[in-house]
C-alpha cells in the first residue's frame, strides 16, 4: 500500500505529538475540570457521533446505498477518527461533503461489489430459507451466509483503508480482500460488531438512526487502525 499520512504534525519544521483523545476539544478536561467537564466531553462525544451518523444516512440516500455508502463510510470514518484522536471537527457538514466528493469515485469502485455481494448473499439466505430444511439448503445457508460475513469485514475494513492510503481502486480492493485472512481475530471482531449493532437496530430502530452506522465505524475503525499501524511498522521496517 501506498505511504499512509503520519498521525504527527508537521508545524514549522518541528513534529507535534499526536493528541489524546478529545485533548485538542474545547471541552478539554483541563479548561472544564471535575464532573461538569466530563458531562461537556461525553456531550461533545453524543452530539458529534449523531451528528456524522445523519450525515452518513443522507449520504447514503444520495448515492442510492451502492453508490453513496462506500463515500459515506470513507467521509464518516475520517471524522470519528478526528474525534477519537483529540482533533473533532468544528464544521461537520463542510468535512464531510468534502470528503464526500473527493472520494466518492474511488470509495464507490472499491466498496460497491461488496455491497451487491452482501445483498445477494442476504436475499440468497432469504430465499433458502422459505424453502424449507434438508442438508442440502443447510450447506447452501452456511455457504451464503459464509459470504456475507465476509463481505461485512471487507466493509468494515475499507473506512480505514480509504482514509489511511492513496492507493488507486483496484489495489485498494485487492488489499481488502486479503487483510481479514491475515488479521482473523480483527475481522472476527469487525463482524461481530457490525452485526451485533445490525441486530440491536432492527430491534430498536430508533437507535438504528441515531448510531447504527457512526457507532460500528467508531468501533471497527479502532480495530483496524490497529491493524494496519502494524502494517506500516513491519513496512518501514522492511
Amino acid at each position: 500500500m501506498a505511504k499512509p499520512q503520519s498521525d504527527a504534525r508537521r508545524d514549522g519544521g518541528e513534529t507535534r505529538r499526536r493528541l489524546a483523545p478529545l485533548e485538542g476539544s474545547p471541552t478539554d478536561m483541563q479548561d472544564v475540570p471535575g464532573w461538569s467537564g466530563r458531562i461537556m466531553i461525553w456531550l461533545r462525544w453524543i452530539t458529534q457521533i449523531i451528528g456524522i451518523q445523519l450525515l452518513m444516512v443522507a449520504g447514503t440516500a444520495l448515492g442510492l446505498v451502492i453508490a453513496g455508502l462506500g463515500p459515506s463510510l470513507t467521509a464518516g470514518g475520517a471524522l470519528l477518527a478526528r474525534l477519537v484522536s483529540g482533533d473533532p471537527s468544528d464544521q461537520l457538514w463542510k468535512d464531510f461533503w468534502g470528503t464526500y466528493r473527493s472520494q466518492w469515485r474511488r470509495s464507490v469502485l472499491v466498496t460497491a461489489p461488496a455491497i451487491v455481494v452482501l445483498a445477494l448473499a442476504w436475499y440468497e439466505i432469504l430465499v433458502l430459507q422459505a424453502n424449507g430444511d434438508g442438508a442440502f439448503i443447510a450447506i447452501l445457508t452456511g455457504t451464503s451466509a459464509a459470504v456475507a460475513l465476509y463481505a461485512i469485514a471487507y466493509l468494515t475494513y475499507a473506512p480505514a483503508v480509504l482514509r489511511r492510503y492513496t492507493d488507486g481502486p483496484l489495489r485498494t480492493a485487492r488489499f481488502l480482500l486479503v487483510a481479514p485472512l491475515v488479521s482473523p481475530l480483527v475481522a472476527l471482531g469487525c463482524m461481530v460488531t457490525a452485526v451485533a449493532f445490525g441486530a440491536i437496530g432492527l430491534r430498536w430502530p430508533f437507535l438504528l438512526v441515531l448510531a447504527g452506522l457512526s457507532v460500528p465505524v467508531l468501533l471497527t475503525g479502532l480495530l483496524v487502525d490497529r491493524f494496519l499501524d502494524k502494517v506500516d511498522t513491519r513496512d518501514d521496517e522492511e
